[in-house]
């Protein structure tokens, strides 16, 4: 698609087989990136059509990753095309980026991209919140996941004294947790921050005292609050529970964490979409905050001031029967070169 357009694209793996796109329009500076990914969740059950088929059924398309995050991928080559027919208006770079893994992570996509220094750029717009560009997303969550193991010691079930049960331990920890507070509980434009305990592994028989114990949480918070603050909380939880049962042993560790982010509302990133897109629709999207985490953190943490913003109706993603409106692909990419133009004069 994009050769015979003249648009030069190299590709770039950290894994095998998980291969990044990186297209660019134009040259110097200001720089813009827009990032999709071409990666999807597993299909799952409950679809009525083949997910991995695409199937065009009343102006709309289903399938895996329509909404989430192929349909605003071809959003963005759709306007490329246009960049690249008005090239030589551009006062700048646009950097077109179809990332990998960012449903695992985005070890292998964005984070690889932006840590080797191949994707850079003064602004970062990220198609993958879906609000058929009613919202501007400029602030997220921070997402700190952590396992607690409770170590006890393994017995009959049926003389549970001479064992330490690491279940119930792990209990009175957790229950703990779950009356803990968060240092900052309100924010203008995100939602309180969240405890959720997604994991419980132990034991190996009903007839056996478990010696083994683990608990998987994730935890949200605001900017304003900290993962040390949180941590330290934790381990002192679990220390109060190992000094009134001394036969208690916890261990708390960090298995992902990344920081809130927030760009101000004011930006010139901000203000070029939502007038923009006022201009082309007619409607102003709203200024929103999201619970969840998505590459704009990573730019955004490598000093690129990013947003995310998108076509596509909001709850489908990762749902069966995925879809998302053909006309509002379309529109998008209008959109989008509008506020290209403005961010590249």
């Amino acid at each position: 698609y994009l050769a015979p357009l003249g648009i030069p694209s190299t590709r770039h793996e950290k894994v095998k087989d998980r291969t990044n796109l990186v297209a660019r329009i134009g040259s110097g500076s200001p720089r813009l990136i827009i990032v999709g990914h071409i990666d999807t969740v597993p299909a799952g059950d409950g679809w009525e059509t083949d997910p991995f088929t695409a199937v065009e059924k009343d102006g709309k398309l289903y399938g895996r990753g329509t909404t989430d995050d192929k349909g605003a991928t071809a959003s963005m080559l759709l306007a490329a095309r246009y960049l690249k027919e008005h090239e030589s208006e551009l006062g700048g770079e646009a950097t077109i980026v179809a990332a990998a893994d960012e449903e695992r992570g985005s070890k292998a996509g964005m984070v690889y991209l932006v840590e080797e220094g191949i994707v850079t750029g003064d602004y970062a717009i990220i198609p993958d919140a879906a609000s058929d560009m009613k919202k501007v997303f400029i602030a997220e969550k921070a997402a700190l996941f952590t396992q607690i193991t409770s170590y006890g010691k393994q017995a009959h079930g049926s003389t549970p004294e001479k064992g330490v049960n690491a279940i119930k331990n792990l209990m009175e920890v957790l229950q703990r947790i779950d009356r803990m507070t968060f240092d900052v509980t309100e924010h203008g434009l995100l939602s309180a921050p969240t405890y959720n305990l997604g994991m419980i592994q132990g034991g190996v028989a009903p007839n056996v005292v478990p010696a083994r114990c683990t608990a998987d949480l994730d935890m949200r918070y605001l900017p304003g609050d900290s993962a040390e603050t949180i941590l330290k909380k934790m381990e002192g939880i679990c220390r109060d529970v190992e000094k009134e049962l001394p036969d208690a042993r916890f261990e708390l560790k960090v298995t992902m964490a990344d920081t809130p982010i927030e760009l101000p509302e004011d930006h010139p990133l901000v203000k070029a979409i939502v007038e923009e897109t006022a201009s082309a629709v007619g409607a102003a999207p709203e200024i929103a905050g999201m619970s969840g985490s998505t590459v704009a953190k990573f730019c955004m943490t490598h000093g690129i001031p990013a947003v995310n913003f998108a076509p596509g109706e909001e709850h489908v993603a990762h749902m069966a029967n995925e879809f998302v409106r053909i006309d509002s692909l379309v529109e998008f990419a209008y959109v989008l070169t509008r506020i290209v133009s403005r961010l590249l004069k």
